[in-house]
């Protein structure tokens, strides 16, 4: 059989010239450190989610429309039910392997979500968005802010008391924006009021729109990976700069990618059969008159909540049009807290008049304003996390929901910068210590260790 192969393969070479090319990318070398693998973490989950994403769709109706449920669920049998909750009781109930795929599928989100933003922070703390990788570092804020939508709709259309409670919010959020607020809403929800027609939309969304352009940031992101020289941690003896140290792509790598993926399915079906994911069930369907303060969002989007909770109920003319408190705290903030991040490689660049690309990695501490940057911006994000779970914090401390709420307005606002602040003085005092200064990789020799990619002061 052997010499057929070879065979097929001479032939097609011979036409498409696959050797060359091929043997390039089985010799291409990745770097031997854990946290270059979240970024395949985040691919993987992603093949999950396509995969049971197209069992789910098959017994799903994205529809609001009432019908009767005679299926095998005791707590909702004989009982009329919205079509899309009545689908997702259907899936869990009544459609063999339904309940699992509906639980792989909510961890698989998860995992995705949590591993792009690891994979996010790695890249902001150890320099990996600088000169040349801007590009990639843009479309990787892209894949996230992609990731979260993809998110939402999808907990939206069990059409649960989560998911209604979930809709109504962000229909409030278009309809804030200035000039443009009822446009929006109607191409999104199909109406300048709140309508049958969302469910539907979301469900184009889910399936269609979000995963099509996500599935198309992920090649752009991929191919740039490939295109570019991979960065590194810094190695005693080796110029980081013009040589990768690490392992082939075949047999090593590949073989390491297999691993993780075999892991990876494995603790997802594990988690599946032992964690209640996507519990709708006792939730219930949705019902504009019967919402409770219970119903949260899933983790990635507590800090929305958060800013929406704790923001003041303010109210103002500006330019002919109204200010409020939900478009400051869930439209004007997520924007400048994601803008920010996009624009900061030239940030810091500019700072430090650094020049010249970069392929070694760096301590943050190396660079104060990533530094500050990053721990003030986290810990801001961290704080409206938990200020989202303000009522849980009230009920367990019994204390005033008021006072609860009064205290993460403040340290929302003095803890940050603070922090930002001494992270920011420590880091300066470290360097001016060691007699160093930032600046550009072309003074880099090949001996130094990861602090001691900076150039030394003349004193």
């Amino acid at each position: 059989m052997t010499p057929l192969f070879a065979l097929l393969f001479d032939s097609l070479d011979e036409r498409l010239h696959l050797r060359a090319p091929g043997r390039k990318t089985a010799n291409k070398v990745f770097p031997d450190h854990w946290s270059f693998l979240l970024g395949e973490v985040a691919l993987f989950a992603l093949v999950v989610l396509v995969l049971t994403g197209f069992f789910l769709t098959m017994f799903y109706r994205p529809s609001t429309d009432p019908v009767l449920y005679t299926g095998d669920s005791e707590l909702y049998a004989g009982r009329v039910l919205p079509a899309a909750f009545e689908s997702i009781v259907r899936l869990s109930s009544d459609v063999t392997g339904g309940l699992f795929m509906r639980r792989l599928h909510r961890g698989a989100s998860h995992l995705f979500i949590g591993s792009i933003v690891l994979h996010m922070l790695r890249v902001l703390l150890t320099g990996a968005f600088r000169r040349p990788r801007e590009l990639n570092y843009l479309a990787g804020i892209g894949l996230l802010t992609l990731a979260f939508a993809a998110g939402f709709t999808g907990y939206s259309l069990p059409y649960d008391q989560l998911a209604g409670t979930g809709i109504r919010i962000a229909f409030s959020e278009l309809l804030s924006f200035p000039y443009i607020g009822d446009q929006l809403a109607f191409w999104i929800f199909g109406g300048t009021a709140l309508t049958e027609a969302a469910i539907p939309r979301f469900f184009v969304f889910h399936v269609m729109l979000l995963p099509a352009v996500i599935l198309g940031g992920v090649a752009v992101h991929l191919a740039i990976v490939v295109r570019q020289r991979h960065t590194q941690f810094p190695r005693a003896g080796v110029d980081g700069h013009r040589f990768v140290v690490g392992k082939p792509l075949w047999p090593i790598q590949f073989a390491v990618s297999t691993t993780l993926i075999l892991w990876i399915g494995g603790v997802l079906a594990l988690s599946a059969v032992l964690i209640p994911w996507s519990d709708v069930l006792i939730v219930g369907p949705y019902r504009p008159g019967e919402v409770g303060n219970n119903a949260q969002p899933d983790w990635f989007l507590f800090w929305l909540e958060g800013a929406l909770r704790i923001f003041p109920p303010i109210e103002f003319g500006l330019l002919g049009f109204v200010v409020s408190g939900p478009f400051v705290a869930g439209i004007v903030m997520p924007g400048l807290i994601f803008g920010g991040l996009a624009v900061y490689p030239w940030v810091e660049r500019h700072v430090y008049g650094l020049k010249g690309d970069w392929h070694v990695l760096q301590n943050p501490l190396d660079i104060p304003l990533r530094a500050a940057v990053i721990l003030g911006t986290f810990s801001f994000v961290l704080l409206l996390s938990m200020a989202a779970t303000n009522d849980i914090i009230a009920v367990l401390t019994r204390i005033r929901i008021e006072a609860v709420t009064w205290f993460f307005r403040i340290t929302c606002l003095l803890v940050p910068p603070l922090l930002a602040g001494a992270i920011f003085r420590y880091s300066t005092r470290r360097l001016a210590r060691r007699g160093l200064v930032v600046a550009d990789a072309e003074t880099a020799t090949d001996d130094r260790t990861a602090s001691e990619v900076v150039a030394r002061q003349a004193r």
